[in-house]
């Protein structure tokens, strides 16, 4: 069953023309996509932990934007601009007993290791190359090291269905990294298995125009409480990122930087950065007053809350993402702003016409952010928390000119010109959210997925908008196989944009998919 949720679409440039540019280099990525294929007919005897990918598809839109589902949450892979064709090309090598032919080993192996790759290209006023996956990753037992850029979503959700984790969504281009940790929970057996636990720890870099040298810190903990085998289960978690380090030109004579440098010492990063402490001392050498009364780097994330429970026919699964941004966010003062959601799923679906595989409701709340007052008192920061946007980098939490978190939290570069005027790099971070997804099978070959978003955009905490902006956005996909073509599917989707936020717009993708075996675990 194909996950249309992050659907492999690329995003690899802003900057792209019209469709009718791209036709006169339309024959020569023809012919690469038609040699991949040649590459999949004489593999496809092979081992199964062998597996490629190759899909070549067209955007079009009614306005000279993209529509908001068919850009969001797509690793940062779609343009916004339209309309533009595509290319893209992968490979998955696997000798993991984890990959789904292997299931039955599963308990007996001690080690395993992936490698993937992905190539994407965009055709239109000028071509595009992004390398969204790259990773090599080596498994010992139940610890997992990974290397490269992988695709991934963080946090406790409906993956296929939702709006999009809160601080780590997949909306943006995957950022390269060094990660160790444990995949999956791993039961604790002297408390009978009734507790699993799984967490990571991630060192990464940011590569990007506006300011050099910046890393990422990432770490995440998780516990389940309930056997493996219980019908119900409690998840809880905390998930913590933090933009560090860094040199700029904008920085250069500002109280925010010395010299134009924000530090990278290790003794501050394991204080400030792994450990979120406040620095001892107001400044130094190596920081100003800023980092000496906040903390050094940008830091974002949320808890995680939820309970699944499954029946006979059905898996139910409630959960809540709360947002921390500072000391006040940690403390959950900033209540009720997170994302809330509940995922119903059948554990067997039923019907020749149409059968429901799914269904999602969300509802994300931005709106306190601690309040409007920023005090200090001790070590306690309140109010002010100006989601996803920072002093000291111009371009918040963000990666490659896309927001990182929830994509209901827009850069300036995706909205109205009328909004790109407040000077915030996230204009609209103060907002409502309701959101349904809904999964069926048609046919019983023939997969739907539909999505629908109404919101409400306030602005800033700091610079709200004079009136409230309602934004409603919705997404129609198809995913078809080609029966006289084996394993060759049809992909068509079809958006709609209708608001204040973003251009008002019609857009749709059409695309031909081929893959030569599905891997369980990319």
């Amino acid at each position: 069953m194909p996950d249309f949720s992050y659907p492999h679409t690329n995003r690899p440039c802003d900057y792209l023309a019209p469709c009718k540019h791209y036709c006169t280099v339309f024959n020569a990525h023809l012919y690469t996509f038609f040699l991949s294929f040649l590459l999949f007919h004489s593999a496809y005897s092979q081992s199964p932990a062998f597996g490629t990918t190759a899909e070549m598809g067209s955007y079009q839109s009614s306005s000279n934007q993209i529509p908001f589902w068919l850009r969001a949450n797509q690793w940062g892979q779609v343009p916004m601009q339209a309309s533009f064709g595509t290319v893209r090309l992968g490979m998955y090598l696997h000798a993991d007993s984890t990959c789904a032919e292997h299931e039955e080993t599963k308990k007996k192996s001690t080690f395993g290791w992936s490698a993937g790759a992905q190539v994407v290209t965009t055709f239109g006023s000028q071509n595009t190359y992004l390398l969204p996956e790259a990773y090599l990753k080596v498994r010992w037992k139940h610890l997992q090291i990974t290397a490269g850029r992988q695709k991934e979503a963080i946090g406790i959700m409906d993956t296929t269905l939702t709006s999009g984790s809160y601080s780590w969504s997949g909306n943006a281009l995957p950022v390269p990294k060094i990660n160790v940790g444990f995949a999956d929970y791993v039961p604790i057996h002297f408390l009978r298995d009734f507790l699993s636990v799984k967490g990571n720890y991630a060192h990464g870099w940011f590569k990007e125009n506006y300011i050099k040298g910046v890393f990422l810190h990432q770490k995440t903990l998780h516990a389940r409480f309930g056997k493996p085998s219980s019908r119900v289960h409690v998840q809880v978690g905390i998930n913590h990122h933090v933009t560090w380090g860094g040199q700029a030109e904008y920085l250069d004579n500002s109280p925010l930087a010395v010299d134009g440098k924000l530090t990278r010492n290790f003794k501050d990063y394991l204080w400030g950065v792994v450990l979120a402490n406040i620095p001892r001392e107001s400044r130094t050498s190596r920081f100003t007053q800023f980092d000496g009364t906040n903390r050094v780097g940008n830091h974002v994330g949320h808890y995680d809350l939820a309970i699944d429970w499954t029946t006979k026919r059905t898996k139910f699964l409630v959960y809540r993402q709360h947002p921390f941004e500072d000391g006040s966010g940690l403390q959950i003062q900033n209540l009720p702003d997170g994302l809330y959601g509940f995922s119903v799923r059948p554990l067997q679906s039923s019907g020749k016409v149409v059968a429901w595989k799914g269904l999602v409701l969300e509802y994300l709340h931005t709106r306190n952010q601690s309040g409007n007052d920023f005090d200090l008192t001790g070590t306690r920061f309140k109010g002010l928390d100006n989601y996803f946007n920072h002093a000291q980098y111009a371009q918040g939490w963000s990666y490659r000119d896309k927001g990182l978190g929830t994509p209901f939290l827009p850069t300036r570069l995706e909205v109205s010109d009328s909004i790109r005027t407040t000077g915030e790099f996230f204009p609209s971070n103060s907002v409502i959210l309701y959101h349904i997804g809904l999964e069926a099978l048609l046919l019983n070959k023939v997969h739907v997925l539909a999505k629908a978003s109404y919101s409400l955009h306030f602005g800033t905490i700091n610079i709200p908008f004079e009136r409230r902006i309602s934004q409603f956005s919705s997404l129609l996909a198809l995913d078809m196989p080609l029966s006289a073509l084996g394993h060759i599917k049809l992909n068509g989707q079809l958006a709609w944009d209708k608001g204040g936020l973003y251009p008002s717009s019609l857009g749709s993708y059409l695309g031909i998919r081929a893959e030569l075996a599905k891997m369980k675990n990319r």
